[in-house]
């Protein structure tokens, strides 16, 4: 990375105060820790509108999701390019990278798995100009370790120098089993990317979860999902227990060891994270078959609002489970 890398790592690289387990940003721009506004660390797309760097439906008029932050670098070289280091966010296990900009979206990038964390989640950092030496999958890491430096590598489209930038995500990985789904379905490309394609990943608002850290209304992963509203809540009729409810026990709310498990109610946040699992048993004799899936609840208002990516669909027959969610059901149960 170069003795520059090295000096913005020793000067910037420091954990913020009160965040759990030392996190730090993932970028050398001190901006967010000083309370200053977004226009101080948010690359807005080519529209120039600075909420089109944050997460959410914020592109294409609200059509098209965005599933990270993008983040501007402080520091360029003499012809123009961004010379950022990037940070993991704490300490973790280098899970996947992508060095071919020309197999992904992402372009160059790399995903950390913070396996100390409860519930365990993932980190991913892309667009970089090229990995840190020594990282390669299963390095250890720690918070503030340089995993690259920032760039605008991509596939399928050109980022230009003014617009360098960190895309930043933070979320978990729905199942273990995603390549049987993936060779299901009819795509002409291979999975170059494991149990780590973008298909296999559902993230949280990575703003929303450091704003909530920053201001004590949430002190880890797990308290800050349960503050976030479940736009719907969705019974799914199995007596399996999916790897995503073993890989993150914390989030079942009743142990369901030799209970007899013939349902789990999932509240879903309104991006389509499963946050929340209760499984229910034969004894409650509840009304379904192996498969079957239920809408319990939902909140409207919020449905209303969300202009892409809803977990429900509404209709003025009823709301209806979404085909990106039921897509994402498929995954987590392994349903054909």
């Amino acid at each position: 990375m170069g003795r520059f890398a090295i000096l913005l790592f020793c000067s910037f690289a420091q954990a913020l105060p009160g965040f759990l387990s030392g996190m730090v940003w993932p970028t050398p721009n001190p901006a967010f820790q000083q309370g200053r506004g977004l226009e101080s660390f948010i690359q807005p797309s080519s529209s120039g509108k600075i909420e089109s760097g944050l997460f959410g439906c914020v592109r294409n008029d609200g059509r098209k999701f965005h599933e990270g932050i993008d983040l501007f670098p402080l520091r360029r070289d003499r012809s123009g390019e961004a010379v950022d280091p990037v940070y993991s966010i704490l300490p973790g296990r280098v899970v996947h990278i992508n060095q071919t900009s020309g197999h992904s979206s992402y372009g160059c990038y790399v995903v950390v798995e913070h396996d100390g964390e409860d519930p365990v989640f993932y980190s991913l950092y892309s667009h970089l100009a090229g990995i840190a030496g020594g990282v390669r999958p299963g390095t250890r890491v720690e918070s503030g370790t340089v995993l690259g430096r920032m760039g605008r590598s991509a596939g399928g489209y050109t980022i230009p120098k003014s617009r360098a930038h960190l895309h930043f995500e933070v979320g978990f990985r729905l199942s273990d089993r995603f390549q049987e789904w993936y060779d299901r379905q009819p795509f002409k490309e291979p999975n170059r990317h494991g149990l780590w394609n973008g298909m296999n990943l559902a993230g949280i608002d990575p703003l929303a979860f450091y704003r909530a850290l920053r201001d004590g209304r949430a002190n880890s992963m797990r308290s800050h999902l349960a503050s976030l509203p479940a736009v719907a809540r969705i019974r799914v009729f199995s007596r399996s227990v999916p790897d995503f409810v073993k890989r993150h026990p914390s989030l079942v709310t009743r142990p369901y060891d030799r209970a007899g498990t013939v349902a789990w109610d999932i509240a879903f946040t309104r991006y389509g994270v499963p946050r929340e699992w209760t499984p229910r048993f034969a004894a409650e004799g509840l009304d379904g078959r192996p498969g079957d899936v239920q809408i319990l609840s939902y909140q409207s208002r919020l449905l209303k609002e969300q202009s892409c990516k809803r977990v429900l669909d509404l209709a003025p027959s009823g709301p209806r489970i979404s085909k990106g969610t039921l897509e994402d059901l498929k995954k987590l149960f392994d349903f054909r």
